[in-house]
């Protein structure tokens, strides 16, 4: 069995390529048959030991652009038995022309953002459908990415839950964070990792503390992730921050990758992440949930896009409201005030990771290519 695999990246800090990155580790691993295929414009990093060729057409970024024309006159000889585009838009459907052209099963995966918006917009929308109808199978990470692509098109292709995976070896360990925790003032780290932007929802967050400061002063939040002053969302979030005296309990670290981010993980008391559905861009899983589960953190989650996939309410963490400061603070309060329930969500947490470690997550995927070449 051969597998050509595409994907818009293998870049290990971004969602879609740390994805990819650990997929073919895995398939590696596994002695698996494949060749990956990246866009021309894509690094090489030193981790990429696996059959790997830069020559797909750089990635499109906006909707309705007439490049998009160009994915269909990409030509790619190949002897393949299944092509699988891990991702849909906009490499879908290269994978779904290759795949007819050879007559060969095509299985495309989905997310969350590129998954549904494209099938908002002309002509995408037709190239989308065509591309999921084309599909022998198409995977998909949570219940709500499924549900939002059958509501918006009429999918013929049979539809299979696959949820994301983590790399589980890599979170448990023990950390060493006495430092990180000290120049906190040994307070309790509430933890944000991600991009600084208005669908993750750390503002959702700051709003939440303001409140809390008004009973407690024993938390410390650090946001995690590259922090540009000019950015619009930035300083929205540090008006947040002066406006309500939260200065003194409130860090910007900037991004944390390798062992850094590990032990910020490992650190953190909480880890609460409030993301936001805004014109269809949204969290179709969330591994970061994966990773802070790995690290036996109990979880404050808003309840948006696939969300509840990854976090278990009530067992792994709380779900609130998506976009709900009062309920988020009440979450936080919760957590802070009951340190047998946090443990005990960090240690059902950390059995779930356990679960979706690539070795799980990879093993469903074969079973996908046997299907698929029955």
């Amino acid at each position: 069995m051969k597998i050509l695999i595409l994907a818009s990246s293998n870049n290990i800090e971004n969602g879609y390529g740390n994805i990819t990155h650990e997929y073919c580790s895995y398939l590696q691993k596994k002695g698996v048959s494949f060749k990956l295929l990246l866009p021309v414009t894509e690094p090489r990093y030193s981790y990429t030991t696996y059959p790997t060729e830069y020559v797909l057409p750089p990635y499109i970024f906006q909707m309705k652009s007439k490049k998009l024309f160009k994915y269909f006159l990409f030509n790619y000889k190949t002897d393949a038995d299944i092509i699988h585009s891990l991702f849909e838009f906009p490499y879908g459907l290269i994978g779904a022309k290759i795949a007819k052209k050879y007559k060969k099963p095509f299985i495309v995966g989905t997310q969350g953002t590129y998954a549904v918006k494209p099938l908002f917009y002309f002509p995408d929308k037709h190239f989308v459908r065509w591309m999921y109808n084309a599909a022998k199978f198409v995977a998909v990470p949570s219940k709500f990415t499924e549900e939002s692509i059958k509501k918006y098109t009429a999918i013929t292709s049979p539809v299979k839950l696959i949820h994301n995976g983590v790399n589980f070896k890599r979170f448990d360990v023990i950390a060493d964070v006495k430092k990180i925790q000290e120049k906190y003032g040994n307070k309790k780290i509430l933890l944000t990792v991600g991009g600084l932007k208005p669908r993750k929802g750390q503002d959702v967050v700051l709003k939440a503390l303001a409140q809390l400061k008004k009973k407690r002063n024993d938390f410390y939040y650090l946001i995690v992730g590259p922090d540009d002053n000019r950015d619009k969302y930035v300083q929205q979030l540090k008006q947040i921050i002066s406006e309500n005296n939260l200065s003194d309990c409130v860090k910007f670290t900037g991004a944390k990758t390798g062992q850094e981010l590990i032990e910020h993980f490992q650190a953190a008391y909480i880890y609460v992440h409030t993301p936001r559905l805004i014109n269809w861009n949204f969290e179709g899983f969330g591994i970061v949930y994966l990773e802070a589960s790995a690290s036996k953190r109990p979880i404050v989650a808003g309840d948006s896009g696939g969300i509840r996939d990854a976090v278990v309410d009530g067992k792994t963490g709380i779900v609130v409201p998506e976009d709900d400061p009062e309920a988020t603070a009440l979450a936080l309060e919760t957590l802070l005030n009951n340190p047998e329930m946090a443990e005990k969500m960090g240690r059902a947490g950390y059995e779930y990771a356990r679960d979706h470690d690539w070795a799980q997550i990879g093993e469903q995927y074969l079973d996908l290519y046997k299907q698929a070449l029955t």
